[in-house]
């Protein structure tokens, strides 16, 4: 590895406490299948990669975003494709995870609580704006990019299923 790896990279996992240890299940390499309606009200669905790592000395957690995935993107492009990463450093004041993920053109500030199973990001810049990680199992998780109406009904924008590579 190289220096800069080498000091982001990390197999520790004990400094942020166990009972808020929330996005280990997600560490590792995941296929993904991301669904939306964004052309035409017609279901799309985009094969990806999603990655999860350990890093800086246990501190965090940091991922890699790509949609569309490195083996189908040259046979199935996406003009509004990602590639992205979040950042995601544990808060013991708050007791959540502040978050911050970026793409070309995009920047976007989370912050992330427990609720039951399902770890809830408020998108900060956004009204009624939530990404939602729920049935995290070893080998599968569901997200959900979804907004919130005033009577609390929700919309969907976006969802991907994660099964572990």
């Amino acid at each position: 590895m190289d220096t800069f790896s080498d000091a982001l990279l990390s197999s520790i996992s004990n400094r942020i406490p166990r009972e808020y240890d929330w996005f280990a299940p997600l560490i590792g390499d995941w296929d993904c299948d991301y669904y939306d309606e964004l052309i035409d009200n017609k279901k799309r669905h985009v094969k990806g990669e999603w990655i999860f790592r350990r890093i800086l000395e246990g501190t965090g957690v940091q991922d890699v975003f790509i949609f569309p995935s490195r083996s189908t993107k040259e046979t199935n492009p996406q003009p509004d494709g990602e590639y992205g990463t979040s950042l995601r450093m544990f808060n013991g004041n708050q007791r959540c995870y502040d978050v911050v993920y970026t793409c070309a053109g995009t920047m976007k500030r989370l912050c992330f609580k427990k609720e039951g199973n399902r770890l809830v990001g408020k998108v900060l810049d956004e009204d009624s704006a939530y990404w939602v990680f729920s049935d995290m199992t070893g080998d599968s998780f569901h997200w959900e990019y979804v907004t919130l109406n005033p009577d609390d009904s929700r919309n969907l924008i976006c969802e991907i299923f994660g099964k572990r590579i």
